[in-house]
């Protein structure tokens, strides 16, 4: 149950998710708001507590995810998705140790250059042919400081999480 839960003291918040995550665990976590109900299932809470100043979440979802590796780290702080791509819409980057430019499909902005984004392709697969194509990031166990999520998981965070969503990194 530790982890499970976030409380947001005196926030009203907007946003029906959280993202945070988790290092130790190569997870991005995924919370959706809860009711109080929540936090009186998970912590002694005294019966007169009013959780509507409170915006409570619950964890929903975890996803395997690389993240930055030591030369290259992914930031650490609280920040919010500041953008996002359509489903399947292509991303070339520079930011690869091997190859001069590479592709990527669907993706999350979290902070200047960093995203949450789905596997790596080399720049000439395009939306129509990268489920054919083989990613280019196998076996990575690093990335240069993106988040990193299967294409799947990738299209549930585009389906699901909108611009302003809370990362916690």
């Amino acid at each position: 149950m530790e982890n499970d839960i976030y409380i947001a003291q005196k926030r009203i918040s907007t946003e029906n998710f959280l993202l945070k995550l988790n290092r130790q665990a190569h997870q991005l976590e995924v919370y959706k708001k809860a009711d109080g109900q929540a936090l009186r299932k998970n912590y002694s809470i005294r019966k007169d507590f009013v959780p509507c100043e409170y915006t409570i979440y619950e964890k929903i979802k975890e996803m395997p995810c690389l993240f930055g590796r030591e030369d290259s780290p992914t930031p650490y702080g609280v920040f919010d998705i500041v953008k996002k791509s359509k489903v399947k819409e292509e991303y070339i980057s520079g930011y690869h140790k091997k190859y001069e430019r590479i592709k990527f499909f669907g993706y999350l902005v979290i902070f200047e250059d960093y995203f949450i984004h789905s596997d790596l392709y080399m720049d000439r697969v395009t939306s129509e042919t990268f489920e054919q194509a083989e990613p280019i990031s196998n076996g990575d166990t690093g990335t240069a400081g993106c988040i990193r999520v299967s294409q799947k998981n990738v299209e549930w965070l585009l389906e699901n999480i909108e611009v302003g969503t809370t990362v916690i990194l």
